[in-house]
């Protein structure tokens, strides 16, 4: 589509909400209290859905030919940096919330540290799109609030973009801290400057999920208080959910060093 011809077709497709959500990835944000938030992950998550799945599956696809093309999407990039930055050789690297598995194909293709790759999701649905569609990669089902694994078990422990759709994220980021040796990357973490946490209701790959969007000092106090450390951060992506929260946001990518 021309680039004039974008800003009419998004604006069209928003004013016609169920066309918006079957054509757009995330669409129909509406802002939420925390209990609804708790209520609708108690109701199901859409994460488990084969149908978000085989989008998510999809969009990923082009984004991973844009990067063999020698093109990769800022964000993509900055998950490959991050991993690097953490000075270490061939890691052990555990990433939670996998999802459909595709940061095994940019890491092995971006990291210069070569990392050695496990990929978990809670999502039956998801681990089963990973498995065919990255067949030289390990992946296994498990939950990022309850890791199936001993402290320190892996050099490195990457949770990309998936922080967000955890609603006892401080349990998740303990475990992590737990579970991680030397380092922990938190990608793609939605963050306020000023403004505090927030819950959005939305559609992801056409499936109703929720989402928080952190203030940025609460989110970072969290980190510390399970022993990580923040040496760098990155602006992963201008994710900006303004129009729902009255606030501008934008997605942060933390390397966190763990406490001795």
């Amino acid at each position: 589509m021309p680039g004039a011809l974008k800003p009419l077709a998004f604006a069209v497709l928003k004013a016609l909400p169920p066309l918006e959500r079957r054509l757009l990835p995330s669409a129909g944000y509406r802002r939420i209290g925390r209990e609804e938030a708790v209520r609708r992950e108690a109701e199901g998550s859409g994460w488990k859905s084969a149908r978000s799945a085989a989008w998510q599956q999809q969009a990923y696809d082009r984004l991973l030919e844009e990067m063999a093309a020698g093109a990769p999407r800022g964000d993509l990039a900055i998950a490959a940096e991050a991993v690097d930055a953490a000075g270490l050789t061939e890691p052990s690297l555990l990433e939670v919330g996998c999802g459909g598995g595709y940061h095994s194909a940019i890491f092995a293709a971006l990291c210069k540290s070569r990392p050695r790759y496990l990929g978990s999701d809670f999502s039956e649905s998801m681990i089963a799109s990973a498995r065919r569609r990255f067949p030289g990669a390990a992946f296994e089902m498990a939950d990022t609030t309850a890791l199936p694994h001993g402290d320190g078990a892996f050099d490195i422990v990457f949770e990309g973009v998936s922080l967000m759709h955890i609603l006892d994220h401080r349990a998740a980021i303990g475990e992590i801290a737990r579970v991680a040796r030397s380092h922990a990357v938190f990608h793609c973490v939605p963050v306020f400057d000023d403004h505090g946490t927030e819950y959005l209701f939305k559609y992801a790959y056409g499936e109703p999920v929720t989402e928080a969007v952190y203030g940025r000092a609460e989110i970072e106090r969290a980190f510390a208080e399970a022993g990580l450390a923040v040496e760098r951060s990155w602006l992963a992506s201008p994710y900006d959910v303004y129009p729902a929260i009255g606030a501008h946001s934008h997605a942060r990518t933390y390397l966190c060093r763990k406490a001795a």
